[in-house]
């Protein structure tokens, strides 16, 4: 899949393929590489989350997932364009579709109405990906394979099957995607669906949990199953997400809560990315204190 989204905007752009599209496109696909959660794990973490003080509440003190641990992890950037779509009405999805996706008014209108909402599913955007690679038709598909990308990663929703055709908006502009801040929107998003999946009502987490379970195996080593692809001295310049393999867990949720009670702060590691630092410096934005929305 790699492969084929490298050729895929190589041909977009006429062979001249900046290293900073080329970089996030490649970050957001090598995203996709873990596609199993630890349920239970995250599940305990999750019931400690406070939405008013966006953080973990654990028997020590409180920590938060911040931009340096998603620069570290996913190597998205965390400086940039800060722009968060306005939702859109269901038939704006369909111009927006008939606009940047290629397809016809009444293709667009029948799948629109068909996701009972402004959504896309994620299928059918692969399969518009899938045609219009075939008939070369690279801008359509681009957009169709970027939005089917964020959708499964970043912006995922509870129904991990739809994407908010809201989104579509981000990809209008190809030569402007590389100046989004995507990590901060990744942090975002996932703040936003924490504060959800906290409340008893809730029985599903949005966002990107492959982000949460990656930093749970960084900061805290003896909780949690986990396979280990390589030290962190050995990283190659990957993101740091990919040195974590899934191993599936046997602790439920009732047994993690004592574990997780009796931490201590000698049990973390504070400072899990001193051996990322070649490839990721430490930003001073990272020192910000104040509201994301």
């Amino acid at each position: 899949m790699i492969g084929n989204v490298l050729h895929l905007f190589v041909d977009v752009h006429g062979g001249h393929l900046s290293s900073s599209k080329l970089a996030i496109v490649c970050c957001l696909t090598l995203c996709l590489y873990m596609n199993k959660i630890n349920t239970n794990l995250v599940s305990a973490f999750v019931e400690r989350w406070h939405l008013e003080t966006s953080s973990f509440h654990m028997s020590f003190g409180e920590m938060s997932i911040t931009l340096d641990d998603v620069a570290c992890l996913l190597h998205l950037p965390i400086r940039g364009i800060f722009w968060s779509p306005q939702d859109v009405t269901e038939e704006v999805a369909v111009e927006l579709a008939v606009d940047y996706l290629g397809v016809s008014q009444g293709q667009a209108q029948s799948h629109v109405r068909s996701c009972r909402g402004s959504y896309y599913k994620l299928e059918w955007l692969y399969d518009l990906f899938v045609h219009h690679r075939a008939a070369s038709s690279w801008a359509y598909a681009t957009r169709a394979y970027l939005l089917m990308l964020v959708g499964s990663t970043i912006f995922a929703d509870k129904t991990f099957t739809l994407v908010e055709a809201r989104y579509l908006l981000l990809f209008t502009d190809l030569d402007e995607c590389s100046g989004y801040s995507w990590g901060a929107a990744a942090l975002v998003t996932l703040y936003r669906y924490l504060g959800d999946a906290s409340m008893y009502s809730c029985k599903q987490l949005g966002g990107y949990p492959t982000l949460l379970q990656c930093w749970i195996h960084e900061y805290f080593p003896t909780v949690g199953k986990r396979g280990e692809n390589w030290k962190p001295a050995d990283n190659c310049g990957l993101p740091q997400a990919m040195r974590w393999s899934y191993r599936q867990g046997v602790l439920k949720v009732d047994d993690l809560r004592p574990i997780l009670d009796e931490l201590t702060p000698a049990d973390v590691i504070w400072r899990p990315f001193e051996d990322h630092r070649a490839w990721r410096v430490f930003d001073e934005i990272c020192l910000y204190r104040g509201c994301l929305k």
